[in-house]
């Protein structure tokens, strides 16, 4: 192999990281490095476990967490906003410009609000006053003379009698007993 053929795979080895095989290998060096009891063989391990890092383009330290940090791209980073990409220094524009619709709807709201006070909508002394007056059936009967009624001509449970009077049941029961006749002695 000539030398400028060494120095192409050199290059090469540098733009790729460990594959399987020198992987294995890095780690056992560092495992035997970290483990073993004999001090040349410790910084011989070591060593080795250096020259392949470096082989690679990496320190130490890089090779063994899996490789140098991949490098970011330099593009601008995209909002999703529906069809439209928005770049993200443009966010800014398009928040300032939503509050300040906002604060401009509010003020409008304010404005007819303060308009309708001056009419004299919602004042102090309409307020009291319902628009229309409660409607009252006249047809209605009195309650009282309704359940009496109806515990005489129907024989409805008392619960259905109390649902369409509005009485309690205990008003209910009290007229059913003070309906019944009077015993003779």
């Amino acid at each position: 192999m000539t030398h400028t053929a060494v120095h192409a795979t050199d290059e090469k080895a540098k733009l790729r990281p460990f594959n399987e095989g020198e992987r294995t290998r890095f780690h056992n060096l560092l495992k035997l490095a970290a483990e073993s009891p004999f001090k040349g063989e410790r910084s011989a391990a070591l060593a080795a476990a250096g020259r392949l890092a470096a082989r690679h383009g990496m320190t130490l330290d890089e090779a063994a967490t899996g490789g140098p940090a991949p490098e970011l791209p330099n593009k601008p980073v995209i909002v999703r906003r529906g069809p439209r990409d928005v770049p993200v220094r443009d966010v800014g524009r398009y928040v300032h410009l939503i509050d300040n619709w906002v604060s401009n709807d509010k003020a409008r709201r304010d404005a007819a609000l303060a308009e309708a006070y001056q009419r004299g909508l919602d004042s102090d002394a309409r307020k009291g006053k319902s628009a229309q007056p409660p409607r009252r059936n006249a047809s209605r009967r009195d309650p009282h003379s309704h359940a009496r009624v109806l515990l005489r001509e129907t024989s409805l449970p008392m619960l259905e009698i109390c649902s369409l009077t509005g009485l309690d049941i205990y008003e209910v029961v009290g007229l059913k007993l003070k309906m019944r006749a009077p015993k003779s002695m």
